[in-house]
């Protein structure tokens, strides 16, 4: 398990009660715990395996995620009680958010076989000679794919039908880890890529398209309302007292959209994981012609997102700065050395067996162009983050097309890094402000779960643009030639 962290020391402390939010997280358990008045109480986080058993797999244990919470609960707690022995009584209502898609088959015993995460490609070729990308799209709002669950159920569990008694989320199964419960949401929901946005419930023809049997499919409920209370075993993993009101929560993606800005049709934002996740809010289902993004159930009734995710930027991060051996943040102080272009080197950062984003092709691979002798690690450092940069710009292009982008608001590690924050800020020609908030989905859930305290004093604040970064006239206009450039050689990566 990878080491625990929490949050810095001295943060404010709330005095009235407290909501958790509960982020299941691709590569980590993130814990957030927040006063109803916004004020930070804490945060820990603790790490869990993604497995490789075969090529193109990304599977992670159930089992790993419990500990993973068991643990991070702990030094949450540990760090609370410096403060306040009493915190726990203080716990109003634990709201609860995750990956997406990541397929948990649940039997008699507990889950059948390993989770197949969102990450995992062994289905995308299969898929592809089932379903043109866009066939669904007019009803699910996906662009499916082998790596939403309908068709990850037929492909890996169709043959262990008899042994399954529920399919789930992977933030579904959490939930009913702490409660029993078997229930989900929309903005959930819709990466099972069965769910109709219309009828808003699982479609049973669609169902039927992946032999995926509705009959255990979870109940949908509205995002942040009650799914149950938290029953004894729940109250012992987390050690906290049973029957606190566990909120049905929502998808990582829009609860971290909501913790960053809210309900703003005009400011983008970007999260900075695993993935990078560009999330635009909009009051009406618009869906893209070309099927190029998401539209995702947001987490008010009749609002969505339009979502586009880069599947590989921060593994694709970590993998090189391994390669490198350099410890976190050098590749940024390395990219910072060499001036924009990265002295005639591209980087095609498509790592994690495809890309989605704008592009939805499974083919596409990474690729250094243009590499020449005079070329040194700090070269291929800022081609990379000139690479995910170019790729988010692709992004906030499209999105654009129907719906104005005016700033963009950012969270992740980038935030750390004045240089690659102000790169970003020049590749997209738009104002870029920081989120405060570390774990911007885990804040979201516990957000979403005041929704259960009726009648008790709260706020809910979503900061202000200011502070914003601007972009440099001289570096945004060469960078407007880079970026066409880019497009161009990236173009050969399929």
């Amino acid at each position: 398990m990878a080491p625990l962290q929490a949050s810095a020391p001295g943060a404010a402390y709330p005095t009235a009660d407290l909501t958790l939010g509960i982020d299941l997280g691709t590569s980590a358990i993130k814990i957030t715990a927040l006063g109803l008045d916004d004020a930070p109480a804490g945060e820990a986080s603790a790490g869990f395996e993604t497995m490789a058993p075969a090529p193109l797999a990304a599977e992670q244990s159930p089992a790993d995620w419990i500990e993973a919470l068991r643990a991070a609960m702990g030094r949450l707690a540990a760090e609370l009680e410096t403060r306040d022995s009493d915190w726990r009584s203080r716990v109003a209502a634990i709201g609860l958010t995750g990956q997406l898609p990541t397929l948990v088959c649940l039997g008699k015993q507990g889950p059948v076989a390993p989770a197949i995460t969102w990450k995992d490609g062994r289905a995308d070729a299969w898929t592809a000679t089932r379903i043109a990308r866009g066939d669904h799209y007019p009803r699910t709002g996906m662009p499916i794919d082998g790596r939403y669950l309908g068709p990850m159920w037929q492909f890996h569990f169709e043959q262990r039908t008899d042994e399954v008694q529920w399919i789930l989320s992977a933030k579904d199964y959490l939930l009913h880890v702490l409660t029993g419960e078997h229930v989900t949401e929309p903005s959930t929901a819709a990466g099972y890529g069965v769910y109709d946005l219309k009828v808003r419930a699982f479609a049973r023809d669609l169902c039927d398209f992946w032999h995926l049997p509705a009959a255990l499919l979870p109940e949908v409920r509205p995002a942040g309302s009650l799914a149950g209370t938290l029953h004894a075993a729940g109250a012992t993993l987390l050690g906290l007292p049973a029957g606190i009101p566990v909120s049905v929560g929502a998808a990582d993606s829009a609860c971290a959209a909501y913790a960053m800005v809210g309900l703003d049709e005009r400011i983008a934002s970007i999260s900075f994981g695993s993935s990078a996740v560009i999330f635009a809010a909009t009051p009406a289902p618009r869906l893209d012609g070309q099927a190029r993004y998401l539209l995702t159930p947001h987490v008010q009734a009749g609002w969505y997102g339009r979502e586009m995710d880069l599947l590989s930027s921060g593994t694709g991060y970590r993998w090189l700065s391994h390669l490198f051996g350099w410890d976190e943040g050098r590749i940024d102080q390395a990219a910072a050395e060499v001036p924009a272009g990265a002295r005639g080197l591209f980087f095609a950062p498509y790592l994690g067996g495809g890309e989605q984003g704008a592009l939805w092709n499974p083919r596409l691979r990474g690729a250094l162009l243009g590499l020449a002798l005079a070329h040194g690690r700090a070269e291929i450092a800022r081609a990379y983050l000139e690479g995910v940069f170019f790729e988010v710009r692709r992004c906030v292009d499209v999105l654009a097309e129907n719906g104005p982008i005016d700033a963009l608001r950012v969270a992740g590690k980038i935030a750390e890094s004045p240089t690659s924050l102000a790169m970003l800020c020049d590749i997209l020609n738009r104002p870029v402000s920081v989120c405060a908030e570390r774990s911007p989905a885990a804040t979201g859930a516990a957000r979403l779960a005041r929704r259960l305290l009726r009648g008790r004093a709260q706020t809910t604040q979503v900061q202000k643009l200011s502070g914003a970064r601007t972009p440099d006239p001289s570096s945004a206009g060469i960078y407007e030639s880079l970026y066409a450039e880019y497009l161009v050689r990236a173009a050969t990566c399929g």
